[in-house]
This record gives structure tokens, C-alpha cells and sequence, in this order.
């Protein structure tokens, strides 16, 4: 009968030949892969674009604007009215072009706070954008970092299935010559057993980790890439007063709401201008060709009546002012309402800040906490290591029994777990801080 380890070993060294053939996916390619395909990026550098294309004195209404016009007409008409001065049937019709042309002169200073409004309208799509990288990056890198850590995972369960074997094929060994019992051979077997479902339980884990980076990048799920990197982090002092002025100066949440702080004064200047007098120049061109058939004959000669052709040439210019004096409290009431939005603004962002930096605080004690769980788990782990070197020795002994052995490798696989969790809790917290902070924002 074929052993399960036996079987276990062969798949294990199927997909190491398996993953030799794969592309690999570093974390650098993997945030170029997001950055490419993401449809949100795509949708905000095409809000920017059209941001851009708004953003012109001719949208605010510095530049006059000059239409061409032009009009046909044809009237036929029957009139048998006695008192009428021309009775009868008769035709007329006419063409003309005109062309027309309106200039805001002056509107209070309108023009240049819709520009600037535009100006704040492309920067806050910039900012958008921003906004959403950094977020794919944090993703991306979170995501990455916890495929590593459930593949540094298997490789603990592998080391550990691996000992387990060595110990069932030490046990089988002895018993042949009639050193070691059932009883404890069937200990090893169950040990064996369970690192094999723990060992498949984990490589189902790896493979929900992958899954789920393949769904940010937007990769097809049938995708299998290779992760050769390893789960790494160097632990960093932290300048606590530099990284609170760097996130006031970069985070994305503030520089969102500075954007709108900065529209609700612009809508501010806007309320206040228009209580100030607009002037509106215009000038007009026009050239029209007029026809006149009256039906009939002259009562002198009984010659029919002939049509008559007109032409009508026109220019004029115009100027137009006017100054809402009183509108019962309106336009005051509206700009009263702008400026105390500004304040409401300006309470958010300083309610933002603070809610940022104690959140940054927090997270600074974390790492710094993590860090120093990091020092103990690298002395707890060498010292799980040597104790399994020296239980290892003394089982061979015979000085301890499968209980004590296993109990040992157990403490080894607890304190292995505990590393590999302890580093990429140390990842994922600077990386929060790194996206608190700005780290992430495209240059």
C-alpha cells in the first residue's frame, strides 16, 4: 500500500517543477500591472482630460461671443378688407443674414473667479486621481504581502512535514529491528497525517491570496504566477514630528479638502460678484433682400402690377448696464450662506487633521510595539529551533517518547507562525503609515 507522505512528496516536487516554468510577479510589476489596468485611473485621467478642455477664458466668458443669423420668409396673402390700403392677393418674401455680437464688458470680476473655479475643478480632479493610486498601491501591496505571507506559511508546514517524515522513517526503521513499538509508530503516522492536511489546508490559503491580488490587478483568476520574493521588513526608527508634517503637507484625505475649501471661497467671490453692475456691449450687422408681387393689372394701362425687389442695410451698437440696487435681502442672505460654508470647511479639514495625526499616533505605537514583538519572536524562534535540535538528539536517544518530540515540534511550528505573523504585521502597519503619510502619491 502506497504511504501518504509518499504521494505527498511527489506532488510537492511536481509544483516546484511547475513553478520553475512560471513568470514571476514582483511587487513593483505587480503595482504596474493595477496601475494599467485599473478602469477607475482610466475614468479619472478622462475626468482630468475633460477638466482640462473646461478650463478656458473662453468657458468664463472673457472673449465676446458672434453668431451669424440668418432668415427666409414667403407670405401669401388675400386681403379683401375695403378700408385695407392694398387689396387683393399679393406675395412677399425675404432673406438676410445678420450677424451679432456680445461682449461682457465688465461683470464684477466674474470672469477671472470662473477661471480660477475651473483652475480648482481640474485640481480637484489631480487630486482625485491621486487619491485613488495611492489607494490601488496600499491595495496592491497589502494584498502582495499576504501572498508572501501564506507561502513563508507553507514553507513553515513543509519544514515541519518534512521532520515528521524523517521521524515516521527513523520509527519504521527502528522497528524493523524491533526498537521502536506500534503504538509510537502509529503517533508519528497520525503526526504525519495531520501536517499533511495542514500543509494542503495552507496551500488552499496561498491560493485564495493569489486569487484575490489577481482580482485587484484585474488579472484573469486562471492566471498562476510565480512569488519568489520573500515576506521581508527592516525594521525603521520612527521620526514621529516628521512624519505628522510630512502627512499634513501630502495626505490625500487633506489636500481633498483643501480643494474644497478652496471652491467654497471661490463660490464665496462668486455670490459677492454678482451684487456688483454688469455692462453687456453689443453690435449688429444685417443686410436684407425683400420681394413684393401685388396680383392685378394698372386700372390706367391693364398691365399686370410688377413685383418690386427692396434691400435693407443695417449696423448698430449697443450697451446694455445693469445693477440689482434691491432684491429684498436675497443676494445678501447668499453670500452670508458662502462664507459660513467656508467655515464649515474649514472646521473639517482641522476636524480631519486631527482625526488624521491621531490616527498616525496610534499606528506609530503600534509599530514601534511590533517592532519590539519582532526582536522576541527572532530569539523565541532560535531557541524553538535549538530546543528542536536537542529533542531531535535525545528521541534518538530514546531519552523522550513521540509525545514529548511532537510536543517540541509543535512549539517549533507555533514560534515559526508567530515570525512570519510578526513581520508581516510589521509590513502591513508601515505600509498604512506610508499611505497615511503620502509615501504612495505619484510623483
Amino acid at each position: 500500500m502506497i504511504r501518504l507522505d509518499k504521494i505527498i512528496i511527489c506532488l510537492l516536487a511536481l509544483t516546484c517543477f511547475h513553478l520553475q516554468a512560471q513568470e514571476d510577479l514582483t511587487l513593483e510589476k505587480a503595482m504596474s500591472i493595477a496601475l494599467e489596468n485599473s478602469f477607475q485611473i482610466k475614468i479619472d485621467e478622462t475626468n482630468i482630460r475633460i477638466a482640462e478642455v473646461n478650463n478656458s477664458w473662453a468657458r468664463a466668458g472673457r472673449y465676446p461671443t458672434l453668431d451669424l443669423n440668418g432668415s427666409f420668409q414667403l407670405n401669401f396673402l388675400n386681403d379683401n378688407n375695403p378700408a385695407s390700403f392694398i387689396k387683393g392677393a399679393s406675395f412677399s418674401g425675404g432673406v438676410g443674414p445678420s450677424l451679432d455680437l456680445q461682449w461682457l464688458a465688465y461683470g464684477g470680476g466674474r470672469v477671472e473667479i470662473l477661471k480660477e473655479q475651473f483652475e480648482q475643478l481640474g485640481m480637484q480632479q489631480e487630486v482625485l486621481r491621486s487619491t485613488n493610486v495611492q489607494s490601488l498601491i496600499r491595495s496592491v501591496v497589502q494584498a502582495y504581502d499576504n501572498v508572501l505571507l501564506q507561502k513563508e506559511r507553507i514553507e513553515v508546514l513543509h519544514e515541519i512535514f518534512r521532520l515528521s517524515n524523517d521521524r515516521l522513517d527513523y520509527e519504521e526503521a527502528r522497528k524493523e529491528f524491533g526498537a521502536a513499538t506500534t503504538f509510537s509508530l502509529l503517533q508519528f503516522e497520525d503526526a504525519l497525517l495531520t501536517d499533511s492536511i495542514n500543509l494542503v489546508s495552507q496551500r488552499q490559503l496561498f491560493d485564495v491570496a493569489k486569487r484575490n491580488l489577481y482580482a485587484i490587478l484585474l488579472l484573469d483568476q486562471t492566471s498562476d504566477y510565480a512569488f519568489n520574493d520573500r515576506l521581508s521588513v527592516v525594521p525603521e526608527e520612527i521620526d514621529r514630528d516628521k512624519l505628522r508634517d510630512q502627512l499634513l503637507g501630502e495626505n490625500a484625505t487633506l489636500k481633498s479638502l483643501a480643494v474644497l475649501s478652496e471652491l467654497d471661497q471661490i463660490n464665496t467671490k462668486l455670490a459677492e460678484a454678482i451684487r456688483k453692475p454688469n455692462l453687456t456691449l453689443g453690435a449688429n450687422m444685417g443686410f436684407t433682400e425683400n420681394y413684393f408681387k401685388l396680383f392685378g393689372d394698372l386700372p390706367t394701362t391693364g398691365e399686370p402690377l410688377k413685383g418690386i425687389f427692396a434691400n435693407r442695410f443695417n449696423v448698430g451698437i449697443s450697451a446694455n448696464f445693469n445693477w440689482n440696487l434691491y432684491d429684498g435681502g436675497v443676494l445678501g442672505d447668499d453670500v452670508q450662506t458662502a462664507r459660513m460654508q467656508e467655515e464649515i470647511a474649514q472646521l473639517d479639514n482641522l476636524q480631519a487633521e486631527a482625526d488624521l495625526l491621531n490616527q498616525l499616533d496610534i499606528l506609530i505605537t503600534n509599530y514601534d510595539n511590533q517592532r519590539e514583538l519582532l526582536e522576541l519572536t527572532n530569539v523565541q524562534i532560535q531557541l524553538a529551533q535549538r530546543n528542536l535540535d536537542i529533542s531531535e538528539e535525545r528521541f534518538r536517544l530514546g531519552q523522550i517518547n513521540s509525545f514529548d518530540y511532537r510536543t517540541v515540534q509543535t512549539q517549533y511550528l507555533n514560534s515559526a507562525f508567530a515570525k512570519v505573523n510578526a513581520i508581516s504585521n510589521l509590513a502591513n502597519t508601515k505600509t498604512e503609515i506610508d499611505w497615511l503619510v503620502g509615501v504612495f502619491a505619484p510623483r
